[in-house]
């Protein structure tokens, strides 16, 4: 099926901070501690999640780069660029194809990480507790960039983004009235499922796509 994926920073951060610290450190330094059923999910949604992360298209590559390496400047024609009807530049948004296996093996590792922290003890709860030493919660960050990628595509503007880079010829795309309103009710999901509770994140989030 396909997904949709915003070009845009706060998903980006929130999508990428489901790899690293959490699934990695939980795969690579934990994952011996914890009991068979635990080690399989997160294993699964480990591969899934780097699944996922292969095909997000070459404009979000470059902010998959290390904080302390400089990212390469964009340059245009990169992917491509949309539009509104009346000819304003719009967030690009990128269609993905990802399976339903993906997406059940990712709710199951959050479904299991959720659990954890609320029991508060157990390896795996443990586990978490030294991982979210690094500040920000890893656990919810996951629920917010999982819940993006469940968000239901809307038709028409799937229809329209179809054509952009790298699937298809066109760098340039021009929503028509319906498009612009699918997009306007997709941007105001995004907006929630990543920003909601804060009011300030949420007004400087949706000021990205004014």
């Amino acid at each position: 099926m396909l997904v949709l994926v915003p070009e845009e920073p706060v998903f980006i951060t929130r999508f990428l901070g489901i790899e690293e610290p959490l699934l990695h450190s939980l795969y690579y330094f934990y994952l011996h501690d914890l009991s068979p059923d635990e080690a399989e999910v997160i294993l699964r949604a480990y591969e899934s999640w780097g699944e996922i992360q292969k095909r997000i298209p070459a404009p979000l590559r470059w902010q998959t780069l290390s904080a302390s390496v400089q990212a390469p400047p964009r340059q245009e024609p990169e992917g491509y660029r949309l539009h509104s009807p009346t000819g304003k530049r719009l967030v690009s948004l990128h269609a993905v194809e990802v399976s339903g296996e993906q997406i059940c093996w990712l709710e199951a590792c959050h479904r299991l990480l959720e659990e954890a922290e609320k029991a508060r003890f157990g390896a795996l709860a443990g586990a978490l507790g030294e991982i979210r030493e690094h500040g920000t919660n890893l656990v919810e960050n996951f629920r917010r960039a999982l819940n993006v990628l469940r968000i239901h595509a809307p038709p028409k503007l799937l229809a329209s983004l179809k054509q952009a880079a790298p699937h298809g010829p066109f760098l340039d795309i021009s929503l028509d009235g319906d498009q612009q309103a699918e997009y306007a009710t997709y941007r105001d999901q995004v907006v929630f499922v990543l920003s909601s509770g804060d009011w300030f994140a949420s007004t400087m989030h949706r000021a990205l796509y004014l």
